[in-house]
């Protein structure tokens, strides 16, 4: 019988957060909890500096053009929608992955935009080289950076050179690489990145954040109005930022969650740790029968997120045996990507999903992998 609990469902949110991320929650509700931009009295200046340095810090880490420009949202799926729903119109042409989440899909059906998916390789990559002949004619390319449910990492940049050349702005989905590596919004040349603060970044949930270059963001229509505690004689939806998308009180205890998760973070260094847990994983279940691992198993290109089909069992019943005979927590089914599923041909019957996090142990590893051998 299990003494310890492993938990393989970062991809869906971390755990445990990151330290300090609760006490500093907890030490802003009891002893601050002012609001910002509603107040000019020093416990109000002191968390609106907090969140301005949360700003710079994500600027800094993922290079973002702007400070202001970095948007705090109610979530990755707010994030998203921010974008989509700011700037699509029925009809237009919408270009995605064959891997994308329905926080992607779902607002593009509702919009009335016109989808088009780019092949994937048999080793789960977008295929570049099937790019549509009338690319010019697309109003937005939103693509993930990493699927949830392979773990692949996506040749963003080099999709990003295509479409500037054919001037498609670009929206990167990172909610699985944020946190994950190090990466530049700048380098890649995207025009937005949406990410939330409770997976990789091992921040609080219901938070997101979406940067923004300064261009892009000037064509968005708020998706949200109301009061921004900024030209408050107005009736009209201010033109500064990050005013302008942050209508409402933001998520504050969020927030410097977030900032606290953020103080030490270091991402080349969860990069290589993260790299050797993939290994570990996939070595052992590449040598397991009966067992199909979704997309490259090469461990570079891929984030802590594996999914294993079982071809000749129930992934259902494998997830449910794994947690209550081993004590190993996963995800089973769709994963809110059916597309990818269906490109991987694991449609309807989905995939066990494992996902790791930095707090991931090389013996955790090994008894899960060793319970995987005796299910199959």
């Amino acid at each position: 019988m299990f003494t310890k609990m492993i938990y393989m469902d970062n991809a869906a949110t971390s755990f445990p957060k990151a330290k300090g991320v609760s006490d500093a929650m907890k030490r802003f509700l009891d002893e601050e909890c002012a609001n910002i931009g509603r107040g000019s009295y020093i416990r109000a200046q002191e968390a609106g500096l907090a969140v301005i340095e949360t700003r710079e810090r994500i600027r800094d880490l993922f290079d973002c053009p702007d400070a202001k420009h970095v948007i705090f949202t109610g979530g990755m799926t707010a994030a998203l929608n921010t974008v989509i729903k700011g700037f699509i119109r029925r009809g237009d042409r919408v270009l995605v992955s064959s891997f994308e989440h329905n926080s992607v899909i779902r607002p593009l059906v509702q919009i009335g935009a016109e989808i088009v998916r780019i092949p994937t390789t048999p080793e789960g990559v977008s295929d570049l080289t099937k790019l549509p002949d009338d690319l010019p004619s697309f109003r937005l390319c939103v693509h993930t950076f990493a699927s949830n449910v392979s773990g692949v990492i996506q040749p963003v940049e080099a999709l990003s050179a295509i479409l500037k050349t054919a001037g498609v702005p670009f929206c990167i989905d990172a909610a699985q690489a944020a946190g994950h590596f190090p990466f530049s919004m700048t380098k890649i040349g995207a025009d937005a990145v949406c990410m939330p603060a409770h997976k990789g970044l091992l921040g609080p949930q219901g938070l997101g954040v979406l940067c923004l270059t300064p261009e892009f963001a000037d064509q968005l229509d708020p998706l949200i109005s109301g009061g921004t505690g900024s030209m408050s004689d107005s009736e009209l939806i201010p033109n500064l930022y990050p005013d302008r998308l942050e209508a409402g009180t933001l998520n504050l205890p969020g927030i410097i969650g977030l900032k606290a998760a953020l103080e030490h973070a270091d991402f080349c260094d969860r990069r290589a740790y993260e790299t050797d847990l993939v290994a570990r994983f996939l070595n052992a279940v590449k040598a397991t029968p009966h067992i199909r691992v979704l997309g490259t198993a090469e461990p570079d290109q891929h984030v802590g997120v594996i999914s294993l089909d079982f071809p000749q069992a129930d992934n259902g019943e494998i997830s449910y045996r794994l947690e209550n005979e081993y004590g190993i927590l996963t995800r089973c089914g769709l994963h809110c990507a059916p597309d990818a599923h269906r490109a991987f041909g694991t449609f309807p019957k989905g995939t066990v999903r494992f996902s790791f996090s930095p707090d991931t142990t090389f013996d955790e590893i090994d008894r899960t992998t060793e319970a995987i051998r005796k299910l199959r």
